[in-house]
C-alpha cells in the first residue's frame, strides 16, 4: 500500500512512485471502552520503539469510503526488513493486483493487463517515519486536552483528510486529542485515541479516531468524519485476521511473474539515493535544485531517477512527521502544470493544488517539470518553489 491520500494516488503509477515510494493503509473502528485516563498510555518514545521492534505482521484490510467502492487488501508487512506486499481482493476490477516493495526494488503488477512495472531503489524511510508518527500521537494524547495540528497515524501514516473550504492544509487544522481507554479489536487490546476539531469548525475534518495495538502500536482501526460544501463523508479502515511475528520465509516478498506477463519498460526506472545534495549533483548531468526549506527540516535522501524515457532528481526533507519533496524531471506528463490556482514562480506561472493532507506546486521550465510536495501552508510551499524557480 502506498501513500494513498496524496497527489501520488491520483497520478499514474510512474508519477506516483517517482513522487515518493511510500506505503500507506488507512483505518476504522469499534466500541465498548474498558478503561480511561492518559496516564495509562506508555512513554511516547517507548511506543515508537515497540513499533520498531516488530519483525512483521499480516492482515486483511477493509476500507470503506463514502461514494466509493469498498476495498479489501491482503497485506504482509516487515517493518524491520523494509518490505511490504499487498494483494487486492476487491473490488473485482482490481482483484489480483500486487504491490511488492523491498529495500532494493518496487514492483506493481496489474492483473487485468498481466503487466508489471519494476523499479530499482535504494530504499525509503517510510517505516522510521511511521515510528515517529506513533510517538507524536501518543505525546499528543498525553498532553491532556492541548490542541495539535499533527495527523493521527494509520500504519505509521496519516489519515486522509479533505481540504478546508479555503483550500488550506492540515497545518491550519487544529484538533484536541483525548485518550478513551482500551478496547478489544480484532482479538487484540488497543489504545483508543479520539481527535476532535478544535473551535467552531463546520468544514473539513470534524472527527477522527484510531485504535493502536497496545503491544506493537500498529493501527488496527480508524475512522474519519468530514464535511465539505455541506456534504458529509466518512472513511473507515479495519484490520482483520491479524497475525504478528509470522514466519514469512524468503518467498513472501519475492515476485514471480505469472505466465505470459510482460514488463512495462516505459514505466520502469531505477532510483539511486545519496546522503547529500552535493553527492547527487556529482552523480548526474542534470542540475540539482537547491531549495530554501524551513530551518527545522533536514535532508533525508537525494535521489537520482533513471527511466527509459525520462530522468529525474528528487530531494526529500523531513522534520518529525512532516515531509517536503522537491522534484525535477524531464517527464512532461509527470503532473499537470495547468490545473489549480495560478501562482507566480520567478518569471513562470505555476499551479498550486491541495488535498488537505498535502499540497503541490508545479511549474515548467524549458524541458523540465518541477514540483514541490508537502504538508505546509500555501505561503511556505510557494516560497520553497520560488527559491528553486528555474534551476
Amino acid at each position: 500500500m502506498t501513500d494513498a491520500a496524496s497527489f501520488r494516488q491520483s497520478l499514474s503509477s510512474r508519477r506516483a512512485l517517482l513522487a515518493v515510494l511510500v506505503v500507506a493503509a488507512l483505518a476504522l473502528a469499534g466500541c465498548s471502552a474498558l478503561s480511561g485516563g492518559s496516564s495509562a498510555l506508555p512513554d511516547p518514545a517507548d511506543a515508537a520503539d515497540s513499533y520498531r521492534t516488530l519483525d512483521g505482521y499480516s492482515a486483511t484490510v477493509s476500507i470503506e469510503r463514502s461514494e466509493e467502492d469498498d476495498r479489501r487488501i491482503q497485506i504482509w508487512i516487515d517493518p524491520d526488513g523494509g518490505k511490504t506486499r499487498s494483494k487486492v481482493l476487491a473490488p473485482p476490477s482490481e482483484a489480483g493486483n500486487l504491490y511488492v516493495s523491498t529495500n532494493s526494488s518496487v514492483i506493481r503488477y496489474n492483473a487485468t493487463t498481466n503487466e508489471y512495472v519494476r523499479i530499482s531503489t535504494s530504499g525509503t524511510d517510510r517505516f522510521e517515519r511511521g515510528a515517529q508518527r506513533i510517538r507524536q500521537a501518543i505525546a499528543d494524547a498525553r498532553a491532556e486536552g492541548e490542541t495539535t495540528t499533527n495527523a493521527p497515524p494509520v500504519g505509521g501514516q496519516p489519515l486522509p483528510v479533505v481540504p478546508e473550504k479555503d483550500g488550506s492544509t492540515r497545518e491550519n487544522a487544529q484538533f484536541v486529542v483525548s485518550y478513551e481507554g482500551t478496547e478489544s479489536i480484532a482479538g487484540r487490546t488497543a489504545h483508543v485515541l479520539n481527535y476532535t476539531a478544535a473551535g467552531d469548525r463546520s468544514q473539513g475534518v470534524l472527527r477522527q479516531q484510531i485504535w493502536l495495538d497496545t503491544e506493537y502500536f500498529v493501527t488496527l482501526r480508524a475512522t474519519q468524519v468530514s464535511r465539505l460544501d455541506g456534504n458529509r463523508s466518512t472513511y473507515v479502515f479495519e484490520l482483520s485476521n491479524v497475525t504478528f511475528e509470522p514466519d514469512f520465509g524468503t518467498e513472501r516478498f519475492a515476485f514471480d511473474p505469472p505466465a505470459g506477463a510482460t514488463v512495462n519498460r516505459s514505466e520502469s526506472f531505477d532510483v539511486t539515493s545519496y546522503d547529500s545534495r552535493a553527492a547527487l549533483a556529482a552523480a548526474t548531468t542534470m542540475s540539482v535544485p537547491a531549495p530554501a526549506v524551513p530551518d527545522r527540516y533536514s535532508l533525508v535522501t537525494a535521489d537520482r531517477v533513471d527511466g527509459v524515457t525520462f530522468d529525474a532528481v528528487q530531494l526529500r526533507y523531513r522534520a518529525g512527521t512532516s515531509a517536503i519533496y522537491v522534484t525535477k524531471t524531464t517527464e512532461q506528463s509527470y503532473t499537470s502544470t495547468t490545473e489549480g490556482e495560478p501562482v507566480r514562480i520567478g518569471n513562470r506561472t505555476g499551479r498550486y493544488r491541495s488535498t488537505g493532507v498535502q499540497s503541490l506546486v508545479a511549474w515548467e521550465c524549458g524541458d523540465y517539470v518541477y514540483t514541490v510536495v508537502g504538508d505546509l501552508q500555501k505561503a511556505t510551499m510557494t516560497d520553497i518553489a520560488r527559491s528553486v524557480a528555474c534551476t
